[in-house]
């Protein structure tokens, strides 16, 4: 086991690479500065331009931009942020990232604690009406974009119904969170219903099922042991796909509602072109995603014994 993490982390370097140079070239082939924006309103001597070029290092050529911010990075240093020249992109991510992990994963915890039980009583059920309800529901939730959500519970329950506010951030607990933690919710509980659904429909009709019924084993304890432990395993990669996808593309609901986290922090870093903002954001989010790959596979390693003989 502790082999095949090593192997999954050192997997994972080359990926992080890839997203760097991408990213890096990016940022700095776009045309434009990043004093162009922060001089919209009022223009910017180009002495002064080429003075913030010197003193950030932007006058160099781009190859020893791309190695020196890359050695910085490897050492923890993310760089300075030019829009913001009080704090570096290390202070940032310290400030802001927690806020979005939270709202993440509340949003990951209410998908899954609706969606597998929707899944399963999805597929369990005699009833046409239920199963058909369920499924149309899951497609609504999966077709609508989240800031459409976003857009519309504010509206509903903001406005129209006063429940929640309408902008602002006063913690996880707090009722600001319930739009932002469903509008990132609602998309991966209706893929985690449907998995669940396909996968216990799939496992149902198994010969070690019609075995533990012949046996006269209970209902309950056939669909708790031997079918959910069974239909877990691609749930699982489904979950932990949509948990990646929801930390690191709170981007939009965040801006919308206002809350004061890592993705709304990047979209602003976007717009001002800080360069050490955008690249260090961006390695932050590409880590995640390869630890919530990780965690997937242990995942499988726990739940089914069957990956453990390809995981040695």
């Amino acid at each position: 086991m502790f082999s095949f993490i090593l192997k999954r982390v050192l997997a994972g370097i080359p990926t992080l690479l890839v997203v760097y140079t991408v990213t890096f070239a990016i940022a700095h082939l776009t045309p434009g500065s990043p004093w162009d924006s922060a001089s919209a309103n009022r223009p910017m001597e180009p002495a002064a331009k080429a003075a913030l070029d010197a003193k950030y290092n932007l006058d160099a050529p781009i190859y020893v931009q791309y190695v020196d911010y890359l050695w910085g990075a490897v050492q923890g240093d993310l760089g300075p942020s030019f829009r913001d020249q009080t704090q570096s992109v290390t202070d940032i991510v310290i400030k802001f990232l927690p806020t979005s992990l939270a709202l993440g994963s509340m949003a990951m915890a209410l998908s899954v604690i609706l969606g597998l039980p929707l899944g399963v009583l999805a597929a369990l059920t005699r009833s046409r009406v239920i199963e058909a309800a369920i499924l149309f529901v899951c497609t609504v939730c999966v077709s609508l974009p989240t800031y459409i959500i976003t857009a519309v519970l504010i509206v509903v329950l903001g406005i129209g119904l006063g429940l929640v506010p309408t902008f602002g951030w006063h913690g996880p607990l707090s009722a600001s969170a319930i739009v932002p933690v469903v509008s990132l919710a609602l998309a991966p509980m209706a893929a985690i219903a449907r998995y669940s659904r396909n996968c216990v429909l799939e496992v149902l009709h198994k010969d070690f099922v019609r075995s533990a019924r012949a046996k006269g084993v209970t209902n309950r304890r056939i669909i708790a042991v031997h079918i959910l432990r069974n239909a877990l395993v691609p749930v699982v990669t489904v979950a932990g796909s949509y948990t990646s996808a929801v930390l690191v593309g709170s981007f939009f609901v965040e801006s919308i509602a206002g809350v004061p986290g890592f993705g709304r922090y990047f979209v602003l870093a976007v717009s001002a072109r800080d360069y050490p903002v955008i690249i260090g954001t961006t390695l932050v989010y590409a880590v995640i995603v390869v630890l919530c790959n990780l965690l997937v596979d242990i995942g499988h390693f726990v739940i089914d014994p069957r990956t453990r003989e390809d995981m040695r």
